[in-house]
């Protein structure tokens, strides 16, 4: 596909766990960088992070760089950390972060009121519809980071109906629940994947499918399909992984550099040869194009982790050693993993081919070895690669940028010495400065102009470079200390430093929700139930009745007008076609409740909306927020821990734990045997799942829950 000649610069974003990381996207070419600090960040346990001090100096480093700073602030808060949260943010802004990322609606609201930093709408607030992206926009949000599970038809259609900064993942890990719409870590054991605490329960393995890792998916990959992503008006492509090691930020990043400047320029690149590059930096079973053509081979992984690069298979082991017959060329150094599982691994310290010592080779190739549970006829795969190490580690030490100024040193008849400093492709740069130092004839002999020039050169261990420096002496036979030249070289340097920092400032509209919150009773009892048939003896005494359906039709409105039910519940993921089918069917006495942004802002006016567990309240300026939504009623969070302020809660029953876009069982087990057989996980429990039909059928697994408190039964 040809590019369109007049198209914005694709913004490159890479991932930062660590220092090293930093240098490893910058260096590669990134445009942008993401990192978190040591809390309230989504990684919070599975990288190193920032502490405040090297935030400040991680922001420095890439701004100076032409490099924005995108901080994730991406979990859900607690009411007692608001505080804590806000002066986070503060800080950030103070320091010059570009924008933050994300997740809490009350964090939202509370930026919004009182700071004037950009936010970015993290993926873990699921937006997959037009009309969650429109509110988000309406709320002044620069950038929304589109759901996951969003396929390019899907970006197409947000794309048409919005003017916000859209950012999509071009590579990396993917959940196989939608972002922000899995609590299966918490309820098996209380670590919240919204609070960056996942434990990963779909890395695990599970019994009764094609594989033992049904739930863990692909890793995802488009180098082939980056002028098709570029083609439907994305501002930023992203890259995960800030759980991952430097030399992976550095390899990824400078591949896609490479894709999207190729795309643009309408010049093919070499896929097949970057592929290769990928797989042998991190891959889970190979790639996936993900939910961009609803690829159904997401599922289909053998292992959990790093899957290599197979190399070959064993043909002997004796004496220590181990023969194999190697396909690609392998280097001392390289690590090996053995057999499907990975679980054997080992780094190759000395490598024989036909029994003569060399550093690299394939074909016949040996290597010693003490190793149990290997057979002859296990494939080889390189997990580590030696020479791929080598090329990243010269990309992370490859410091080199340098902005290119010009210096005009005017040496004036007032004693003074005015410095003008020009960029040729920055007018910010475009700076003057005077010295304090009144100028004095020399007593012997004129100060030389090659001394100036060299005084004023000296910008080593800087970011800048005076590549012209010309000097205009209006002032005869000058007399100027090296020491004055110095300190006007390293003032300019801070001038043009504090340039390049500095924030960005965004005027929020306050003025958006002018209505007055009227909280409502909150003091009910309320049955979900799928099914409005032979259940009327157990839903008694109940003050509202609202049916999760397994379809959604227009047999919805005959139940609600025979005074069955008192409104319905929606699934978390609904696509806007989904939407449209819905819009249909409610009416303006109807219950809805709304598990996405989408549903509300869509829905208001339509009907009575309340706000669902998808809304993940967990303190009480979201429940704020909220109402002046206009939502009729508010949902606690089942990670709220309890029932919040003018809330109602779950108090028993079987909730979607896990959302998918796919169901990960069908295509483990089939759809057609889904009854019949079952997916069992690393506790020997069953694992239900469920799905409904809108205008796509959306799937999850059930979990049970039962609290002391709550006003909420569901029957399913």
């Amino acid at each position: 596909m040809k590019i369109k000649e007049k198209i914005n610069k694709i913004e490159l974003l890479s991932p930062v766990g660590d220092e090293r990381g930093l240098k490893a996207a910058i260096n590669a070419g990134a445009d942008a960088v993401y990192f978190g600090a040591k809390s309230f960040n989504a990684r919070e346990h599975a990288s190193e992070n920032f502490d405040d001090k090297a935030i400040e100096n991680a922001i420095k480093f890439a701004k100076l760089r032409n490099v924005k700073t995108y901080i994730t602030v991406n979990t859900l808060v607690y009411n007692d950390e608001i505080d804590k949260a806000i002066l986070l943010i503060k800080n950030l802004n103070d320091i010059g972060a570009d924008a933050i990322i994300v997740q809490d609606l009350g964090i939202i609201d509370i930026v919004r009121e009182n700071l004037n930093i950009p936010m970015h709408a993290s993926t873990q607030m699921s937006c997959n519809n037009s009309y969650s992206v429109q509110l988000l926009e309406k709320l002044g949000i620069e950038r929304v980071v589109l759901a996951r599970e969003t396929s390019i038809e899907n970006i197409k259609e947000i794309r048409k109906n919005t003017n916000i900064e859209l950012e999509i993942f071009i590579h990396g890990a993917l959940c196989v629940s939608f972002s922000g719409q899995c609590a299966y870590s918490y309820l098996h054991g209380g670590r919240s994947a919204n609070r960056g605490a996942c434990t990963q329960p779909c890395r695990m393995e599970y019994i009764g499918g094609k594989t033992n890792y049904p739930l863990s998916t692909k890793d995802l990959m488009t180098i082939d399909i980056i002028p098709d992503l570029i083609g439907i008006g994305i501002n930023s492509f992203k890259i995960e992984g800030r759980a991952k090691r430097s030399e992976y930020v550095a390899i990824t990043t400078s591949i896609y550099r490479k894709a999207i400047d190729f795309a643009l320029q309408n010049k093919n690149i070499e896929t097949e040869k970057y592929k290769e590059s990928l797989i042998k930096i991190f891959n889970r079973g190979g790639f996936s194009k993900g939910y961009f053509y609803n690829s159904k081979d997401i599922f289909e992984n053998y292992k959990p982790n790093h899957s290599g690069e197979l190399i070959g298979k064993i043909v002997a082991y004796k004496k220590n050693k181990i023969h194999v017959e190697a396909k690609k060329e392998l280097n001392v150094y390289d690590g090996l993993s053995f057999g499907e599982s990975g679980k054997i691994g080992m780094q190759i310290s000395d490598l024989y081919k036909d029994n003569v010592r060399v550093q690299n080779g394939k074909g016949n190739l040996s290597f010693s070895a003490v190793l149990k549970n290997i057979n002859i006829g296990d494939k080889v795969y390189r997990t580590t690669d030696k020479s791929q190490m080598d090329e990243a580690n010269f990309i992370i030490e490859s410091d080199n940028f340098k902005h290119l100024l010009n210096l005009n040193c005017i040496i004036d008849y007032d004693r003074k010495i005015k410095f003008k400093v020009s960029c040729d492709y920055n007018k910010k740069l475009n700076i003057e400065y005077t010295s304090d130092y009144l100028i004095e004839e020399a007593k012997n002999s004129e100060m030389k102009e090659s001394d100036i020039i060299k005084a004023l050169s000296k910008t080593g261990g800087t970011v800048f470079k005076f590549e012209n420096i010309n000097i205009e002496k209006k002032f005869n036979n000058p007399f100027i200390p090296v020491k004055v030249l110095n300190e006007a070289r390293r003032n300019i340097i801070n001038s043009l430093e504090k340039i390049l920092i500095q924030n960005r400032k965004v005027d929020y509209d306050k003025n958006i929700f002018n209505k007055k919150i009227e909280y409502p009773d909150t003091n009910i009892k309320v049955a979900i139930i799928s099914d409005i048939k032979n259940i009327e003896n157990k839903i008694k005494n109940y003050d509202k009745i609202i049916l999760f359906p397994k379809v959604y039709n227009n047999d919805i409105k005959k139940f609600f007008e025979d005074k069955k039910i008192d409104g319905i519940i929606l699934p978390s993921i609904t696509f806007d076609k989904d939407i449209e089918l819905i819009k249909n069917i409610v009416s303006k006495d109807m219950i809805v409740i709304c598990n996405n942004l989408g549903q509300i802002e869509a829905l208001l006016g339509e009907c009575i909306i309340w706000a669902g567990i998808g809304m993940n309240t967990i303190n009480n300026r979201t429940v704020d927020f909220l109402y002046k939504l206009g939502v009729s009623t508010v949902v606690s969070s089942v990670e709220a821990g309890k029932r919040l302020k003018n809330t109602i809660s779950i108090k028993q029953g079987f909730i979607p734990a896990m959302n998918f876009a796919f169901c990960p069982k069908s295509i483990a087990i089939g759809c057609d045997k889904c009854k019949e057989k079952d997916l069992i996980d690393f506790k020997n429990n069953i694992v239900l799942f469920d799905c409904v039909r809108m205008h796509n059928k959306t799937s999850f697994i059930l979990e049970n829950i039962n609290n002391k408190n709550g006003e909420i039964d569901i029957f399913i």
